[in-house]
């Protein structure tokens, strides 16, 4: 099991341990099952001279290094997003709100008057391209504001880890939170799919659900998320009664997973997948005779499934987890946000994935403040602001972010579950709709607002709840 580490102040003893990781290096640790992520050998990648060279200040200046033009006071960060694979509409939208925010923020002045670029490379939800996409640009930046990717990110955090790169994950895996795990270069966001799964069971359950299908893609997400909702079923007494746990592989491979749904005759099915897949598994599985629920993590759904043909189906068999509020919500930080975006792109349509890219930004405009603050821009530096950080908000728009103590005191344990409504969408004029629409909406509507269920609320979180080989 993963020792917990005692945080004085935020995370900061998380620097501490990845100042040890990186003087050992990730692959000196042992091979047990609670170990981080292994990733692919990265013998053959050299680290150049720019990804650990840093510039010496003068008194009173700040220290700089890859990714800083003291010159300019201009900070250059990576974003590492799927653009063109599996989930490219959802990440589209969030690399948008990115780009939207750090504009937002250089109109104003910056922080304290630098300015931040950012680098955008196409992953396509690929591991491998995702690690290569990250070498290429490693020696550009100052961190990687945002990198899509469970197993992605688990695949390439020994070269995060060499480099002392801070990384905003686009990827909620329970590991993240624990230092044997990202040895203090991941900051992570929201609740993770364990707790998350925890959270939609236990809203089946309070459903009258008293069985279960599990069905997720075979990666870290997936794996991730059906541990939780095993975890869960068992706290509530549903019997799992087909347990899909890495069973979705392609689309062309359905078949099997859609018949052993139908068979089981669950109450509920939880699915983690895609939104494509979430579809085909949702229509295959009605189509036989399948009479129960559905619902799913929050990468298994996109709302332009409501123009697609299994429209109907979303609307009256699917709840949908969040990590956020959706467009349209008045929370203060989505007023902001939403007003930023009609701006920049009036014609665009509405999309809930806007806040997380949104957020993801906020989240790392603090650290650069505290960094700027520390008069260290250096890699190392800003690793050591994000460990300082007590706490992130959000203005209403999600839960606020916590890290101080251990993970079982501050893992975020609250997640939202949403009904798509046809009616909703409909009413707002559908697939015509434009951010700068007042009314405007992706459909869906608030079943239950944030909380953490009973299964979440007792879990004793000590270890990440699936260990990434």
């Amino acid at each position: 099991m993963l020792a917990p580490k005692t945080r004085p102040s935020g995370r900061l003893l998380r620097t501490v341990a990845l100042t040890l990781a990186t003087a050992l290096v990730v692959g000196a640790c042992s091979g047990g099952a609670d170990d981080a992520p292994s990733a692919p050998d990265a013998s053959s990648t050299t680290t150049t001279e720019a990804a650990t060279t840093t510039t010496a200040p003068a008194p009173g200046e700040i220290a700089g290094g890859p990714g800083v033009d003291s010159a300019s006071k201009t900070i250059t960060l990576g974003v590492l997003a799927d653009l063109s694979g599996d989930f490219a509409s959802l990440t589209t939208d969030v690399v948008d709100a990115h780009t939207v925010f750090w504009d937002e923020v250089n109109a104003a002045g910056g922080i304290d008057g630098w300015t931040v670029d950012i680098e955008v490379a196409d992953t396509r939800a690929d591991v491998d391209r995702h690690r290569e996409q990250y070498v290429a640009m490693r020696d550009n930046v100052l961190a990687i504001s945002q990198s899509t990717g469970s197993s992605a990110n688990a695949a390439s955090l020994d070269l995060y880890i060499e480099d002392e790169m801070l990384v905003v994950p686009m990827s909620w895996y329970s590991g993240w939170p624990f230092l044997t795990v990202d040895r203090g270069v991941i900051l992570e966001q929201n609740t993770n799919y364990c707790i998350e799964a925890m959270n939609i069971v236990g809203f089946a359950s309070s459903m009258g659900a008293t069985s279960l299908a599990i069905v997720t893609l075979d990666d870290v997400y997936g794996r991730d998320a059906a541990a939780g909702a095993a975890k869960a079923a068992d706290f509530y007494g549903m019997g799992v009664v087909y347990d899909g746990t890495g069973a979705v592989v392609s689309a062309d491979e359905l078949a099997d997973v859609i018949g052993a749904i139908v068979e089981s005759s669950a109450d509920w099915t939880f699915l983690a997948t895609n939104p494509s897949l979430s579809a085909q598994i949702i229509a295959g599985a009605v189509r036989f005779g399948y009479q129960g629920m559905f619902a799913g993590a929050v990468p298994s759904y996109d709302s332009r499934l409501l123009d697609s043909a299994s429209a109907e189906l979303f609307g009256t068999r699917y709840y949908q987890s969040a990590y956020s509020v959706g467009w349209g919500d008045e929370a203060p930080g989505n007023i902001v946000m939403m007003s930023a975006m009609a701006e920049a792109f009036p014609d665009r349509r509405p999309s809930d994935a806007f806040i997380i890219g949104w957020n993801a930004a906020n989240a790392m405009r603090s650290v650069l403040e505290a960094a700027i603050a520390a008069d260290d821009l250096t890699r190392a530096g800003v690793v050591e602001a994000a460990n300082s950080i007590d706490q992130v908000t959000f203005g209403g728009s999600a839960p606020d972010q916590s890290y101080a103590g251990v993970p079982n005191d501050f893992v975020n344990r609250q997640s939202a579950i949403y009904k798509p409504s046809l009616e909703a969408y409909a009413a707002a004029g559908g697939i015509t709709q434009t951010l700068s629409q007042t009314g405007a909406t992706t459909g869906s509507v608030l079943v239950q607002d944030f909380a953490a269920g009973a299964a979440a609320s007792e879990f004793r979180f000590f270890a990440p709840c699936y260990a990434a080989q």
